[in-house]
């Protein structure tokens, strides 16, 4: 142990002991950044990234349900131009059944009629429940009903002893007595021109009607009055006595 403590002794006083290491400025600086994190700074995000991410967002957003009202119009568009229903109160059921019976169920239809037209039943049922109006606006999905609208054929005389015999005298039937035809409303603008689907002539098509212009049948590029019965011309002049607006009764609502 004395020899060992000697020789250190000696080594010391030789200076070969280990000496503290002297580091340059170079190196001192790559320790320092080796020992310290890197810290990133988040980019700016762009226009595509936004995008992205709102398509991202669109696609996991759950598309709202049609409300009632739209989901009437949209099934009873779905027969423009074709001849389903067979006729107009005939197409009226087979959207009505179409959109969970928003009009009316059978049984209570089948209570309200008091002659043969189905489409004077469907008016009688929303007379009933306050659902019938005319002094404003409809909404979509809304029934419209028109009157006097039949194809009267023509009445055949009978001879009798070289004279004709006129036909029996028809009784006068009131307006809200004689509902012929009934259409879905399709749109409303803000003109007031009304739009509805309806089953004439063998299929289903749009028409219009504004009383606010009863003169015209075009405004601003677009229809706004139709014929619902054909009128002698009369070097193209409007005649409203033939128009939609003539055959009006009310709308129905639910």
């Amino acid at each position: 142990m004395r020899l060992i403590s000697c020789s250190l002794i000696a080594l010391l006083l030789c200076g070969c002991a280990p000496k503290s290491v002297e580091v340059s400025p170079a190196v001192a600086g790559m320790q320092q950044e080796l020992a310290e994190p890197k810290i990133y700074l988040e980019e700016k995000p762009t226009k595509d990234f936004f995008l992205k991410k709102e398509r991202e967002s669109f696609d996991l957003r759950s598309v709202p349900e049609l409300s009632k009202r739209e989901s009437i119009v949209e099934n009873a568009m779905m027969y423009l131009g074709k001849r389903d229903g067979g006729d107009c109160s005939g197409f009226v059921n087979l959207v009505n059944f179409k959109s969970g019976l928003p009009f009316y169920d059978n049984k209570e239809l089948s209570q309200s009629y008091d002659n043969a037209r189905k489409s004077r039943a469907m008016f009688n049922l929303m007379s009933k429940k306050g659902k019938a109006f005319e002094a404003k606006l409809p909404n979509i999905g809304d029934l419209v009903f028109f009157e006097n609208t039949e194809r009267r054929p023509a009445v055949k005389t009978q001879k009798t002893k070289g004279k004709e015999k006129s036909p029996a005298k028809q009784p006068v039937v009131n307006v809200a007595e004689n509902i012929t035809h009934v259409g879905i409303v399709t749109k409303v603008e803000v003109d007031g021109t009304v739009e509805f689907i309806h089953h004439s002539n063998g299929k289903n098509i749009l028409d219009y009607m504004n009383f606010t212009y009863p003169m015209l049948t075009h405004k601003d590029g677009k229809k706004i009055n139709t014929y619902m019965k054909r009128c002698p011309s009369k070097g193209g002049a409007a005649q409203p006595q033939c128009m939609n607006i003539a055959f009006f009764v009310a709308y129905g609502t639910f």
